[in-house]
């Protein structure tokens, strides 16, 4: 029996994904652009098994369980089988080997894993190459993996990844825009919360056009997606740096700002983010933060910068956890026998 086997990395949002124009669909408000991970990594297995009479899914170290995240793990693997006709149910299971759903993008690696590690089995496809002779290129998979989540699609190509809104939800495009050897940029992920967080990101994209500020959001937004693309085309960080902490700034504001408001960000959290800035203005160091949906923090900087940073933060934090990550190549697939 064929075992299929993929990791699937996580990605950080520069420009931030939030809203929706279309929910069913899966059409985003905005184009968004990202930091493909290389450490935080989802881990997911699958096979075929004929002698099931619907899919087995199983999260590492849990019972099957009927909680919403396996739920939607089943709609997908459901939709990705009625789309395709593959005669076959799966045996599928999963880990992290980071915090889920606390703003690290565990939906995104996971959904990329799922989709990808489902349709090499069914077609029985060990590498990228035999996938896209299938019918099933990188950008097809990742407009799958988008389906089931919408930042997943973005965690199918590595390095620094642009997803275009399109004119229309069918006019969706996700590619790499530059590769992860252009620029060797580090991430510390400063663990400021371990606990699943209160509101899922699907509900934030619903309240946030409700905001004021949403409409005023979108109308600048052009411009400074051409700013980001700049700054990292240039590897200028001083520039990347205020266009991270104003995007992530605004994101939160706007749902603090929504008819059912909501604050991600934690009493510590905005201690850190106070932190941060002052180090940087007192040693000049470029160090800048971004923060998804949930309270913990990501600190980018250049990779040869990080250790001064981690100098001042293990002196000042002692006792706060951390992850060290850095922009990585993208998901990988094997396949073994047993």
């Amino acid at each position: 029996m064929k075992i299929y086997k993929v990791t699937a990395p996580s990605n950080i949002a520069f420009l931030k994904y939030w809203g929706k124009q279309d929910e069913k669909l899966q059409w985003p408000s905005n184009n968004s652009l990202s930091m493909t991970l290389n450490e935080c990594q989802t881990f997911t297995t699958a096979c075929v098994q004929n002698s099931l009479k619907n899919f087995s899914f199983k999260k590492e170290g849990e019972n099957e369980q009927e909680d919403s995240f396996s739920l939607k793990v089943i709609k997908h693997l459901e939709f990705l089988k009625k789309k395709y006709q593959f005669p076959s149910f799966l045996e599928v299971s999963t880990h992290n080997n980071f915090p889920t759903a606390s703003g690290v993008a565990s939906s995104a690696s996971g959904f990329a894993a799922l989709t990808l590690v489902a349709i090499a089995a069914w077609t029985e496809s060990s590498s990228f190459h035999e996938l896209e002779e299938k019918g099933f290129s990188r950008e097809t998979l990742a407009q799958l993996a988008r389906l089931g989540s919408g930042s997943a699609g973005r965690s199918l190509f590595g390095g620094y990844v642009v997803w275009k809104k399109g004119s229309s939800p069918e006019g969706q495009r996700v590619a790499c825009f530059l590769p992860k050897s252009h620029w060797d940029l580090a991430d510390t992920i400063v663990i400021l919360s371990k606990e699943e967080k209160d509101l899922s990101s699907r509900e934030a994209h619903k309240r946030v056009p409700t905001s004021p500020l949403f409409s005023v959001r979108l109308s600048g937004l052009c411009e400074r997606e051409k700013l980001f693309l700049q700054a990292l085309e240039k590897k200028d960080m001083k520039s990347l740096g205020a266009l991270l902490e104003l995007e992530a700034l605004e994101i939160h504001f706007i749902l603090m700002t929504a008819a059912e408001p909501f604050s991600y960000l934690k009493e510590n959290t905005l201690e850190f983010l106070s932190w941060l800035r002052n180090l940087r203005q007192e040693t000049h160091l470029e160090a800048y933060f971004t923060i998804d949906a949930g309270a913990n923090v990501h600190v980018i900087c250049e990779f040869s910068k990080r250790e001064e940073f981690l100098f001042y933060f293990r002196r000042d934090f002692p006792k706060t956890h951390f992850l060290l990550d850095a922009v990585g190549d993208g998901p990988k697939l094997f396949v073994t026998e047993e």
